[in-house]
């Protein structure tokens, strides 16, 4: 990480120690984390910036002990069986604390622009590309109107129907590299199609990133195209 990056992953780990002291106590905490009770205290109250190797060990424990739970107890599943994401993509916040879990194997990817697919991708697209500080490309089912060039590919689905996606011709350019971002990986007729997308772009794929992903689907998409995928869940 860059200097400034790395200081404000150090103040964003603070904020992650917060929440798990209104869950635990300094106590537990330092059980888990090997550090005594008083220096978790100054971290927690601001006397302290916590280096960066304790705050990628205190961002490991957040997710350990925290988020894992927080957004199992948020996943929803409507009628059919369906799994639903709405309570984890509509809470920004939620949201930025997922991403800055991710984000050390994430700085791992050359990235010039995250894209998505509308629509419930785009709230954890734009909280990735906010924070790595680069571009956003939204991909969409209808063409937008005001916008007269587009990139056209079709996306097929397993059950042999099919639909056109759109991207706005330039939001992606010949030789960047593309990070694909979806909030949950079901079927990767999604990622199909924004590799259908970077494939006609001419772009590179530097690897995809979802909140939730299947076991099964998330190991087939990687042997198919030999693309590394990071999730936060994989269930």
């Amino acid at each position: 990480m860059k200097r400034l990056d790395e200081l404000w992953y150090r103040l964003n780990s603070i904020e992650a120690l917060r929440i798990l002291k209104k869950h635990m106590s300094y106590d537990r905490l330092s059980s888990i984390l090997g550090l005594p009770p008083a220096v978790l205290s100054r971290y927690v109250n601001g006397h302290v910036l916590p280096s960066s190797e304790k705050s990628r060990a205190i961002m490991a424990a957040f997710k350990r002990e925290f988020l894992l739970d927080e957004v199992r107890r948020r996943l929803a599943r409507d009628e059919v069986g369906a799994i639903d994401t709405s309570e984890i993509i509509h809470d920004p916040l939620l949201l930025k604390q997922i991403v800055l879990a991710e984000l050390e194997k994430l700085m791992g990817f050359k990235v010039d622009k995250v894209m998505t697919m509308e629509s419930d991708g785009i709230p954890v697209a734009y909280q990735l590309a906010s924070i790595l500080g680069i571009g956003l490309a939204i991909a969409r089912k209808s063409k937008k109107i005001g916008v007269r060039e587009f990139i056209e590919v079709k996306q097929i689905f397993e059950s042999g129907a099919y639909r056109y996606i759109y991207l706005p011709r330039g939001l992606v350019r010949r030789g960047e590299y593309v990070l694909l971002v979806d909030d949950i990986i079901r079927t990767g007729g999604t990622m199909r199609a924004m590799i259908a997308l970077c494939k006609e772009l001419r772009a590179n794929i530097s690897g995809m990133f979802s909140i939730i992903a299947l076991r099964g689907v998330k190991e087939r998409l990687m042997e198919e195209f030999n693309i590394p995928i990071e999730s936060f869940m994989t269930i």
